[in-house]
């Protein structure tokens, strides 16, 4: 009966050490591991970082060109507009004289009559 324990109890005890010899061992190919694994991660994240500075570059140049397009077609419906009201101011001054001609010409009757 005793001979059963220790076969068991050596068992036992040998699983413990191989398992304490392989946490040990293992520890630092994880440790390293892990390290290998924040370089890549740090690598990624420079890279992501670089991919975004980028992004955002090309995204404040197209908004230059857009602001440029967009004043520039500003520019050009302001200038139509002056045109257009500098137009209906002519046209105004126009009618205006010919109120002025219609009104002479009728007080010039009413003295007649």
């Amino acid at each position: 009966m005793t001979e059963l324990f220790k076969e068991h109890i050596e068992t036992f005890l040998s699983l413990i050490i191989s398992g304490l010899a392989g946490w040990l061992f293992g520890r630092k190919k994880l440790n390293a591991e892990v390290q290998g694994m924040d370089a890549d991660n740090e690598a990624k994240k420079l890279e992501n970082d670089e991919k975004l500075v980028n992004l955002y570059k090309d995204t404040l140049d197209d908004l230059g060109n857009r602001y440029e397009a967009k004043f520039k077609e500003f520019a050009d419906i302001s200038e139509r507009k002056i045109r257009l009201l500098e137009e209906e101011i002519n046209i105004q001054k126009r009618i205006n004289d010919q109120l002025k001609a219609e009104n002479a010409m009728l007080k010039a009757k009413l003295k007649e009559n």
